[in-house]
């Protein structure tokens, strides 16, 4: 678990509740026994989110549910999306690829009649030893008809009650095929299913944030949308109703070939607070030709000088490790960052998740030689020129970009083995930052980035 509400879950408990089935939420690392906290609901469906990289954690904990209670165990998420076969894994009786909302109602329906489950659309279902693999239903085209996410489920535990920022979803859905990302292959498993980029109105999207804001005394909102200002027009609607009726400060993500000085003087009138702003590859063959991000690096230089002129902090987003990449070509990136002066340079060890672009051009390659890694900030699974480096310049990343006269000396530390030094100047600092751009509240979130680091 992140530091934010699980969205995708509670919205299905949402769907599931107004179909009338009781819902429970067990967060592990919240719970003094999470086992035990699972065993006395009794539950007759067990719902997991998965990425990859987590799966593998998420079906150890199934097994041994499964040893003990008779349920029925259901993982969604991108993993078992873009990984169906998941469903041959022991313990394991459904897999739900896409939108999950209309299918596990399906599912709890027919459960609870004791009727066949086999030919549910987006489900894969396993039943005496036999795999029934169902196709896609339509994508969700009126976002406006889900209920809002179910976060009463979240009061049971003091972390979220107490918790100033929440998370809200405006949108679905992205048009922009960057080889790193999903996106892509998602759309081609709805293809002819409906609009693949879908939004929420505006008057819905305000609705939900200040019910959330009156339910639990929120002081700042962060949109999770891939990219917020995606619509012009959808956003200039947004924005001016929400000038109105809402007024919290917010966070979103933005892309740099949308911005203009209107986008950025309505974001900082609307008060947006911070934006997260993606350059990943400062080296310009790697950013627009492997990564296919098309940007050229002088607009994200003018992007980061809007943001300084109307004193909006800002995360610049950045990846190291890539394939083809090499410390020469970190270093590219390094300096770009230095001259665009972000709040936050954040950076990413690259992991070639399963399905995109990315991850079969390493496989062709043979690039591969690790797994990928739980966590997005710490080895990579990939044979690449002076990785060791690159994996050790990610920890000093930031540091680097805010004082730059330590180059000289981060070059020669970066040439050690990892270690827990670096690790957690890396943690700290990411804290400090963290606070700074406002997406870490210094009374909640300190001991779990504490716990991280020691």
């Amino acid at each position: 678990m992140g530091n934010w509400e699980p969205l995708g879950i509670l919205q299905i408990s949402a769907v599931l509740k107004q179909h009338n089935f009781d819902c429970e939420l067990i967060i592990p690392e919240l719970e003094k026994d999470w086992l035990q906290a699972v065993q006395n609901i009794k539950p007759d469906i067990i719902l997991y989110s998965t990425t990859t990289g987590l799966h593998n954690e998420y079906l150890k904990m199934n097994k041994l549910l499964k040893s003990k209670l008779n349920f029925v165990s259901v993982f969604g998420g991108l993993h078992p999306t873009f990984f169906p076969k998941f469903i041959d894994e022991d313990s394991v009786d459904v897999i739900c690829r896409g939108e999950g909302e209309e299918a596990i109602v399906e599912l709890a329906e027919k459960l609870e009649e004791n009727e066949d489950i086999t030919k549910i659309k987006n489900l894969w279902v396993k039943k005496d030893d036999e795999i029934y693999e169902n196709e896609m239903r339509d994508l969700i085209q009126n976002l406006d008809d889900l209920p809002f996410p179910d976060r009463y489920l979240t009061r049971k535990y003091e972390y979220f009650r107490k918790k100033k920022s929440k998370t809200f979803i405006a949108s679905r859905g992205c048009p922009y095929k960057c080889t790193y990302c999903f996106n892509h292959a998602y759309k081609k498993l709805y293809k002819d299913k409906g609009t693949f980029t879908r939004f929420r109105s505006p008057e819905n999207v305000v609705e939900e944030i200040k019910k959330v804001r009156k339910e639990f005394g929120i002081k700042r909102v962060i949109f999770q949308d891939d990219i917020f200002i995606l619509n012009r027009e959808w956003f200039k609607n947004f924005t001016k109703l929400y000038s109105k009726e809402v007024k919290l400060p917010y966070f979103c993500h933005v892309r740099s070939n949308l911005i203009d000085e209107e986008i950025v003087k309505l974001l900082k009138d609307s008060n947006c607070y911070a934006v997260d702003l993606a350059a990943e590859s400062g080296n310009d063959f790697i950013r627009n030709n492997l990564l296919k991000r098309y940007v050229p690096k002088e607009q994200i230089i003018y992007v980061s000088k809007l943001f300084r002129k109307y004193k909006l902090r800002f995360i610049m987003q950045n990846m190291l490790c890539l394939p083809t990449e090499d410390l020469d070509k970190a270093l590219e990136t390094l300096k770009l960052n230095i001259e665009c002066k972000p709040t936050y340079a954040w950076a990413s060890i690259f992991q070639p998740y399963p399905k995109t672009e990315l991850a079969e051009y390493s496989i062709k390659n043979e690039l591969m030689e690790g797994q990928i890694g739980n966590y997005y900030y710490y080895d990579s699974p990939l044979k690449v020129k002076d990785k060791r480096e690159m994996e050790n310049l990610q920890r000093f990343f930031d540091v680097t970009v805010h004082h730059p006269y330590l180059l000289p000396l981060v070059k020669q530390l970066i040439k050690l083995p990892k270690n827990r030094i670096f690790d957690l100047i890396f943690q700290v600092n990411g804290a400090i930052k963290g606070i700074k751009i406002g997406l870490v509240e210094p009374s909640l979130d300190l001991l779990k980035v504490y716990k991280r680091a020691t």
